[in-house]
């Protein structure tokens, strides 16, 4: 799962930086290149920028991962973990180097070809339709929304067929194999469709959102509405998240009863050693999505300083454009969630384990993930509003 994670982060960031820099390959197009040139072209620079930051982050990690597995050592529970002496290695470094360059390569080629595939041609199974998506992405939907409801019917089904599927000893086994599948079809189908599924709840925003309240949603509404790659580059890796946050915690405290065998620090250590991978990498995500779309936040705040906004308005619309994400963020985290939560139900009636936490439990995690989103957004976003306020007057 952190490495689909991982992959999804990436492909993410990739589409942005193309997207940001589309004019300039855009001239080379007019110059004659076609769209498996480009494509080639963007690859090998996302690659070479890969193995850069492949060098780089060896390097920074690793005086934190020495210090990491030996405090994972001291964890209670955690102490029969094989005692490893971290050194520097010519050979893990150039495998580092080299899976991070053909990773990143890989990715700005495909999200490259995906962006350029209509410039010289006019049909292909990579041809974008209005609502983003390709005869192939249509197809790579419906395979995976299948394997979602076979998994999800197997919940359903005798117990005892199964284990034997899963050709696990306990039941337990069984449906732990069949959850994570679960979660690793879900993941995969929901970013497959997030074209489709983020502009039906970006439309249903107007019709429950207080926009009485505040007179600047339409415009930040049309501004996140813009934004459709930031807006999925921001959510998706929040979804990830708050679904494999959930299911540990599930795991924790109802189906794997770990609090009446295991004290706290053990629950926290495990934890932090399953989901500190992820939270880092969606925190670097965050990071270069906020340094790349820092033109656009810049050439957006003066568009809105020209038509007469004031302080007081920018402000405002911020406020209104980071609340548009974090509920987007955390609607999309109680629909997983709750899809999660349901064959949990039945694996927790089957095996005969009592489930502390209720429907509510859902809502948790996605609401701490739409908060931190919406305060993030807010303060980055305010932070830009006020200092351009400040260069304009200063210049006036």
């Amino acid at each position: 799962m952190r490495l689909i994670t991982l992959i999804l982060v990436i492909s993410g960031i990739t589409r942005l930086l193309i997207n940001k820099f589309k004019s300039d390959y855009e001239l080379w197009a007019t110059l004659g290149a076609n769209s498996s040139q480009l494509a080639l072209l963007i690859s090998g620079q996302m690659s070479l920028s890969g193995m850069i930051g492949g060098l780089l982050g060896y390097f920074l990690s690793y005086p934190l991962v020495g210090s990491f597995y030996s405090w994972v050592r001291t964890t209670p529970g955690m102490r029969e973990f094989p005692v490893i002496h971290m050194s520097l290695q010519i050979s893990s470094l150039l495998l580092t180097i080299l899976v991070m360059g053909i990773v990143i390569g890989i990715m700005g080629f495909i999200n490259s070809k995906r962006i350029f595939s209509g410039i010289h041609t006019k049909r292909g199974i990579m041809k974008q339709q209005k609502n983003g998506l390709s005869l192939f992405g249509y197809i790579w939907c419906v395979i995976t929304y299948g394997g979602l409801i076979y998994v999800y019917s197997l919940f359903y089904k005798n117990p005892l067929s199964l284990a034997k599927l899963f050709g696990s000893p306990s039941l337990e086994n069984a449906y732990l194999q069949a959850l994570l599948a679960l979660i690793i079809l879900m993941i995969l189908a929901i970013n497959a469709s997030e074209t489709l599924i983020l502009p039906i709840l970006m439309k249903s925003l107007p019709y429950w959102y207080p926009t009485t309240l505040m007179k600047t949603f339409r415009t930040a509404f049309w501004s996140v509405s813009e934004k459709k790659d930031f807006l999925r580059s921001v959510t998706m890796p929040l979804f990830i998240f708050s679904l494999i946050s959930s299911f540990f915690m599930y795991m924790a405290f109802d189906l794997a009863n770990v609090t009446s065998r295991r004290n706290l620090s053990e629950i926290i250590g495990t934890l932090i050693l399953f989901l500190g991978a992820p939270f880092l990498i969606i925190l670097a995500n965050t990071i270069s999505l906020t340094i790349i779309s820092s033109s656009q936040r810049s050439s957006s705040t003066h568009r809105l300083q020209i038509i007469g906004f004031s302080l007081t308005d920018l402000l405002s619309e911020k406020c209104a454009e980071a609340s548009i994400y974090g509920i987007i963020v955390f609607i999309q985290g109680v629909i997983g969630n709750a899809l999660l939560y349901v064959p949990i139900l039945q694996a927790s009636y089957y095996t005969h384990t009592q489930m502390h936490d209720g429907w509510l439990s859902i809502t948790w995690l996605p609401a701490v993930a739409g908060f931190i989103v919406f305060l993030f957004i807010l303060i980055v976003d305010g932070t830009y509003v006020c200092r351009i306020s400040l260069s304009a007057q200063a210049e006036q």
